[in-house]
Formats: structure tokens, sequence, C-alpha cells
């Protein structure tokens, strides 16, 4: 079996891989009794599939000719498969057991929608296979689980001249988090600084912050949550359109639909450029506010919460 992805959030699919290997039948079949499942921290278990599954076994040897053919139909290389074990602390034996196996064995791939108001914590797989009485579990039971993590921030206080965000890991389980604080500099370009760590299962932590912009990752770095006094919007430039720099600074935007250009005076320029994602729209001048409405009511600046 493997998880893809290990870590996820409330509302988000898990894709769960499950190999049945056939490979090691040789003059009689098998049809077990396959459940595979979903049990949250709380113990409620929800069936992904629960069938029977045939397998036949191969030719036998005597019959074989000498003539190569086809012996399996062509299957998908499962990645997930690959990701999840290369990612972790297995023997490379295993791990060329299951590429060996990839073309004799049937690969099944099931996927499960983690509710909005699922419980946090760690979600275990059940991989049975009921065969002549016997009960067989998953080769990888071990690691046949995933995450559904949240974090947040509760607020940024100051002190003096220290920045302090308090974080809050919602939890039960232990949460790998990073910090990257945000430094642009003159060039319009951006330097980071970064802080990893790992929150305690409820744990709350006050996070010093050594710059005016910086951010939470988690989640494999999926989710971002800005660590700032309160909610703002930013002003991003429409990512779907196309710009022309002439020589003496001209700009000019292309949108799809219209074969017209949009020339932008000296101000609008400006707006324009600076509107990369992370501008404050309570940074704006008097006369930078006027601009924006126009730009936006032209769909060429979007307004993004943050």
């Amino acid at each position: 079996m493997s998880i893809f992805p290990k870590r996820t959030i409330q509302g988000e699919t898990v894709t769960i891989h499950w190999n049945f290997n056939t490979s090691n039948l040789n003059d009689f079949h098998v049809l077990p009794w396959v459940r595979i499942g979903i049990k949250n921290p709380l113990g409620k278990v929800t069936m992904l599939f629960e069938e029977h599954v045939l397998g036949l076994p191969d030719e036998p040897k005597e019959l074989k000719t000498e003539e190569p053919k086809l012996k399996y139909l062509n299957k998908s290389v499962p990645l997930l498969l690959l990701a999840d074990y290369l990612s972790g602390k297995h023997k490379k034996e295993k791990l060329v057991e299951i590429l060996e196996n990839i073309q004799s064995g049937r690969h099944y791939y099931f996927t499960y929608k983690v509710p909005k108001n699922a419980p946090l914590g760690k979600y275990h797989l059940i991989s049975e296979i009921h065969i002549n009485g016997e009960l067989r579990l998953s080769k990888t039971a071990a690691d046949d689980f995933f995450f559904v993590e949240k974090m947040s921030c509760k607020g940024v206080e100051k002190s003096s001249d220290v920045r302090q965000a308090l974080i809050v890991n919602h939890s039960p389980e232990k949460t790998p988090v990073k910090i990257v604080g945000c430094i642009p500099t003159l060039e319009g370009k951006m330097q980071t600084t970064v802080n990893v760590f790992e929150m305690g299962g409820y744990e709350e932590k006050k996070v010093p912050l050594t710059t005016s912009l910086s951010f939470l990752l988690y989640n494999e770095e999926r989710q971002i949550v800005p660590l700032q006094e309160g909610s703002t919007k930013c002003l991003l430039r429409n990512q779907q359109i196309s710009s022309l720099n002439k020589s003496g600074g001209d700009i000019y935007l292309f949108k799809k639909e219209n074969t017209e250009a949009y020339h932008l005076n000296e101000s609008q320029r400006i707006l324009w450029q600076k509107a990369n994602g992370l501008l404050k729209t309570e940074s704006l001048t008097k006369n930078e506010r006027m601009l924006l409405e126009e730009m936006v009511a032209e769909d060429l600046i979007h307004y993004l919460s943050l």
C-alpha cells in the first residue's frame, strides 16, 4: 500500500495504491475477499472497497515457447508507490521487489475525500485479504497511515522592537512547519530567511518575526498562513495578461480575448509593477487608490486575500 499525500488537510482528497500480486500463482487460482478502508482518529471506519478479486495463474513453463510474446497488459508505473518508498526509511531490497512485481501485479487506486469537518490527527489504512479462513494484512502496515493537519496564527504582538506571532497546532500529532521571512531588495528582488521545526500536538508557540513580511508554511508547504496583524487585501497583476515593455519605459498589456493593447501611463505603470501579490492596499497613496479602481474595473489587477 502507498498513500499520497501523507499529509493533507480537511476537505482534500487522498489517493491510495494497492497492489494485488499474482506472481506466485503457478498452478492454482485465488478468489479472496478484499477489504480496503480508512479508520479516522476517533475509530470511525469508512470502507472504500469490499469485493472478491480473482487472481489467475501464469501458464506452465513447459508450455512456453522460445518465441517471445506479450505476457502482461501494459500498466501505468505507480509513481505514487515509488515516491512513498523513496521518501521513507525502507530497505533497497524491498523497493527492488516492488519494482520487479509492477508488471505481474495488478494495481488498484482508491480515493478518500477527507470531510471538511473531519477530526485532525492520524488516519490508518485498512488492508485485509481473507482467503481460506486466513486473514492476511498489508506487508507495509507499519507505514499505512496519513495525517490530517491544521495550523493557524492567533495573532501578532509587539513588545519594544520585537514582533512575535502566536502559532497553533490544532492536531494531536506532531506537525513540521516552516517560517519564511521575506526581505525585498532595492533591485525589486527578494531574499528570505528560513526556520524549520516541529510543533508538538496541540502546541502553541510564540515565534519571533525578524522581517516585516513573514509566512508559516505547513502540510508539505502546500498551506501558507500569513503572519501579520489582522487580515488584509493584497494586489496582484492579472496573471493571464501578457505585457510588452517598449523602449522608453512604456508598457502595453494584451488580453487573450482582445486584439487591442492597453497602454499604461506612468502612474499606472508604477502601480502595475508594484502589484506583485504582496502589495497591501493600505500602503497605497490616495492617487494610487483612484488608479487602482480603474485598473480593477479593466481586470488588469486583482484583489488577493492573504
